[in-house]
């Protein structure tokens, strides 16, 4: 089960670099992608930084109203919510392990 979650994060992380002109993802998966960072920088907050840098950059080029309009609606919100649940069901150390080792691209 850890792998797998693991997994989950490594492609929910790996939509970053799809996001270059503008928000060119869901309001679903902008949710699942800010959950799972929010949470990671909470369980490693040494890191912290370098997770608030990959939310930026999945909505680099896109305007602050776009970013605004996906972060309310109900499909945002709930995928957030659901990402966050997810990872919140492992140990600190487990959930910290998984955030580095999503973070530095190892499944």
């Amino acid at each position: 089960m850890r792998i797998f979650r693991i997994a989950c994060l490594c492609a929910v992380l790996a939509f970053v670099p799809l996001a270059l002109a503008k928000l060119a993802v869901p309001n679903e998966v902008l949710g699942k992608v800010e959950g799972a960072l929010d949470f990671c920088a909470q369980a490693d907050p040494q890191s912290a930084s370098k997770y608030q840098e990959k939310k930026k950059d999945f909505v680099q080029g896109a305007s602050d109203e776009e970013v605004a309009e996906a972060r309310s609606s109900q499909e945002y919100k709930d995928n957030y919510q659901a990402a966050t649940d997810e990872l919140s069901k492992q140990s600190k150390d487990q959930a910290k392990n998984s955030c580095a080792a999503a973070l530095a691209g190892k499944s």
